[in-house]
């Protein structure tokens, strides 16, 4: 039957597998929700109808949320990673502190998240929610600039490593590959990194970025992660 050809079929079994991770979720959420930001920002710079605008920013508005509520407990996630790396004493001194600054920065971001999501269910009030923003944008700026630091001196640090086993006359081609491997991983994180930069640098104002670019830059870092955890998945 066809039913039984679909419900069996490889991908359908990938797919729920996928689906069954909380990341695997989250990513497609958050590409619907950056989507939903890119669409109405192009609805509301041509002109288009305010009920479909309002549709699509109360999509975003859900999604955001939604995944507020996913995130909830993750601040102590990055505090266990902050302190595993503090203590990590033979690892590179750079990559060591900025791993612990992008750690405690991410866990400040999503404590604030937490707490701008429980005002918004009326249970708690913040007396100074417009602060909390700005600490929430300020804080998931210093973990991704913490991140980019990082990212580049190791990078920089791979592509030494991989030009001296370049030169051996005995090339080891498994080093090679592995550090390849690794400067490729690198890579990836470096972009994402430079793409979500441009949501809470807009959210602070600091760069003029067009609703319609913050939007699209999610949907693509989206879209990486997405296809990252697909593989783990496999």
């Amino acid at each position: 039957m066809v039913a039984d050809a679909l419900v069996y079929h490889p991908t359908a079994a990938h797919l729920l597998r996928y689906l069954d991770t909380t990341i695997g979720r989250d990513k497609v959420m958050r590409l619907v929700q950056y989507f939903a930001r890119f669409y109405a920002a192009y609805l509301a710079r041509t002109g288009g109808d305010k009920a479909s605008l309002a549709a699509w920013r109360g999509l975003m508005s859900q999604f955001s949320n939604a995944r507020k509520i996913m995130r909830i407990g993750k601040p102590l996630q990055h505090l266990k990673a902050a302190v595993a790396a503090y203590d990590n004493k033979t690892a590179d001194a750079v990559l060591r502190y900025t791993a612990v600054g992008r750690q405690l920065s991410y866990s400040a971001y999503l404590t604030v998240d937490t707490l701008i999501f429980v005002h918004g269910t009326k249970l708690v009030t913040l007396k100074n929610p417009e602060l909390a923003q700005k600490l929430y944008y300020r804080f998931w700026l210093a973990g991704i600039i913490f991140s980019i630091s990082g990212a580049i001196y190791k990078h920089i640090g791979l592509s030494k490593r991989e030009a001296s086993l370049a030169k051996q006359a005995e090339k080891d081609i498994v080093a090679i590959k592995k550090v390849r491997a690794e400067r490729a991983a690198n890579s990836t994180q470096l972009v994402l990194d430079l793409l979500d930069s441009s949501i809470p640098t807009s959210g602070l104002q600091l760069v003029p970025i067009d609703e319609s670019v913050v939007g699209l830059a999610g949907m693509i870092s989206s879209l990486i992660g997405a296809s990252a955890q697909w593989k783990l998945t496999a």
